[in-house]
């Protein structure tokens, strides 16, 4: 348990280090942007990031003993944990259902207010968990249906969506195996499949970017310096 203990302390350090440099990564990147929207992936991932440094520092100081354990500091963590959710189904909503547009904010609302009273009412960390994890998956699996069709389409040319398909299904096992683990001495592992899927996505988002500009300073050696283009979401047919 003393070897599972390290690596769980190991892997959330590293998760706030690399969640928190890739989610202020892409939120100078939305900043750049010419046109800025609330959905564009760039904000999206980033908010998404940042929520989830701050809820695995939650995790990091309970392991390091700054922090008691507690239902209520779990309760703390798990609003901050929607905070990744809502805006992935924000945007999930604009790409996939822009016909309905004036019911986006009824769902993402009722969305909202069902997380909240899973928490509020929740009287364990497992009641919690097995209530919202699902929620967690679904909107994981919309995310990847989404970048297997800009994989296959070739938007997001910004994104390598490819690489993505291969992270997000590493998240997505990771929440799953959290509940039945919860009270093993494997209890470590989402943690680190978690990691791995974090390192994945920093090459996903990263990797295009440099070679974007470079192949722009090769092709265009003496063009007028462009803003930033905006990164599309939509998923068009």
């Amino acid at each position: 348990m003393q070897l599972g203990t390290e690596f769980v302390i190991f892997s959330s350090i590293t998760i706030v280090i690399i969640t928190a440099i890739v989610g202020t990564y892409l939120l100078r990147l939305w900043l750049k942007q010419s046109n800025r929207l609330l959905t564009d992936l760039p904000l999206v991932f980033a908010i998404t990031s940042i929520s989830h440094a701050c809820q695995t520092l939650i995790v990091a100081l309970s392991n390091l003993g700054i922090i008691e354990p507690s239902l209520d500091f779990f309760k703390l963590r798990s609003i901050i944990i929607s905070a990744s959710i809502i805006p992935v189904l924000g945007a999930l909503l604009q790409i996939w259902a822009p016909r309905i547009h004036k019911y986006h904010m009824k769902i993402l609302m009722s969305v909202t207010a069902y997380w909240l009273l899973v928490v509020y009412f929740g009287v364990s960390d497992a009641i919690i968990m097995t209530l919202t994890i699902p929620l967690i998956l679904l909107v994981g699996l919309m995310m990847m249906v989404t970048f297997i069709i800009t994989w296959k389409t070739g938007r997001l040319k910004e994104i390598r969506s490819g690489v993505m398909v291969i992270a997000l299904p590493i998240i997505m096992v990771s929440q799953i195996l959290r509940v039945p683990l919860l009270g093993t001495s494997l209890f470590y592992i989402p943690d680190i499949l978690l990691v791995i899927s974090l390192v994945i996505t920093v090459f996903a988002f990263v990797s295009p970017m440099k070679k974007s500009e470079s192949q722009k300073k090769r092709e265009e050696p003496r063009a007028e310096p462009e803003a930033p283009k905006q990164i599309e979401m939509a998923v068009e047919y």
